[in-house]
């Protein structure tokens, strides 16, 4: 994030008290909220590896980038190496930021580690590429920044894709949140302007006006202000199963009953023989059978969909689709990955859903819960017959 030409050395030499202080600053809010973290150690979903991950990154770059600016324009071999270095660390941790943050989100809305894997490859793309720069960059050819022969940093004529890499990534991001509100799936406090608007900020400032350190104590700031209200975003989230709770259920059908879209499939689902599953194997076994149960349909609900643990070993999901067509194939796709599950899986028990579904009429949700629940209790009881 630091781009400044030769003209602006003299100034930023005497501006280091500041840069010392802002980096300093961003530095110990990132490392203290990493440590506080670890600590509480909260889960063990992809969101929260991937956001401790974008305070490590955070952390790594706030010291590069201030060793950057101390050693700028000393002279010597070994800082004319380090400046190739801590510039090519700090340039592409702002990329890796980027991407990072839209792989948060995406999983953070959905909850899917499909979507993940299919949209981490897109959108790898800006990061190959600007990554790839700054290694050609390395032979001293000063694409996107070079080392003078008295060792002062100097802007070079690709540096801008580096801005256009972060930007499209933060765009992106916000995109996935308005898609996930249009599909009815987003809840409403996801808090994609209290990371993205600081860190624009941060780096249109640190880009415009050469030598003001603002880009990396902005990212750290907007991590804060994050991590505070994801505080109030994971009280809607199930911890053994990683997916939504009841809670966030009944804020779900209160915004549905107030949509306009109508066209919701809900599809109420009880394992079978969880209790055998108890009593045989222990309650360790059975919580291990709900994380994978939350596995399961996480990677086999699609877009438009929204998978919640009800409590204990009930689960709901609620789907926009237009047919029925569209609504027993989800049920199909459902048996065959858990049917995929108890064939590869190395667990003593098997698993086994009863399911039932139902069509919301766009007036009544409690007759829309009650005819699913109707539905599986009568898939129940033909799982009883067949036994």
């Amino acid at each position: 994030m630091k781009v400044f030409n030769q003209k602006e050395t003299e100034f930023i030499m005497i501006n280091i008290p500041e840069i010392l202080v802002a980096n300093g600053t961003g530095a110990i809010l990132v490392l203290f909220l990493l440590l506080y973290r670890i600590r509480i150690a909260q889960t063990n979903q992809f969101d929260e590896k991937a956001y401790n991950f974008l305070l490590i990154v955070t952390f790594i770059a706030t010291i590069n980038e201030t060793l950057s600016f101390i050693i700028d324009a000393r002279p010597g071999f070994i800082f004319y190496i380090l400046q190739y270095i801590s510039n090519t660390i700090c340039t592409d941790a702002s990329v890796i930021v980027g991407y990072c943050w839209c792989l948060f989100v995406e999983y953070h809305i959905y909850r899917n580690t499909n979507r993940i894997k299919k949209k981490s490859r897109i959108l790898a793309i800006p990061l190959i590429i600007t990554t790839i720069l700054l290694i050609i960059n390395l032979f001293g050819n000063g694409i996107i920044f070079s080392i003078s022969e008295k060792n002062k940093y100097m802007r070079g004529l690709f540096s801008y894709a580096v801005y256009v890499a972060v930007f499209f990534y933060y765009i992106e991001s916000i995109w996935t949140v308005k898609t996930a509100k249009n599909d009815s799936i987003l809840v409403e406090f996801f808090p994609i302007y209290y990371f993205v608007v600081p860190c624009m900020i941060g780096t249109i400032i640190q880009g415009l006006f050469f030598g003001i350190a603002v880009g990396w104590l902005c990212v750290a700031i907007a991590f804060i202000l994050i991590y505070i209200e994801f505080q109030i975003s994971n009280s809607f989230i199930d911890d053994l199963s990683g997916l939504y709770n009841r809670k966030y259920m009944n804020h779900y059908l209160n915004k549905l009953q107030n949509a306009k879209n109508k066209h919701v499939y809900g599809f109420l689902l009880d394992l079978n023989d969880f209790k055998v599953i108890n009593d045989t194997y222990g309650h360790l076994s059975g919580d291990r059978a709900i994380i994978h149960i939350g596995k399961i349909l996480q990677n086999t609900i699609g877009n438009g969909c929204v998978a919640i643990r009800m409590g204990g070993d009930e689960f709901v999901i609620f789907a926009n689709f237009k047919t029925n067509e569209e609504a027993l194939a989800l049920k199909k796709r459902i048996e065959q990955n858990v049917r995929q599950f108890n064939i590869h899986s190395k667990e003593p028990f098997h698993l086994s859903f009863s399911i039932g579904i139902a069509k919301y009429n766009g007036k009544n949700i409690d007759a829309f819960l009650s005819a699913m629940d109707d539905s599986m209790y009568e898939a129940k009881n033909m799982h009883r017959l067949m036994q």
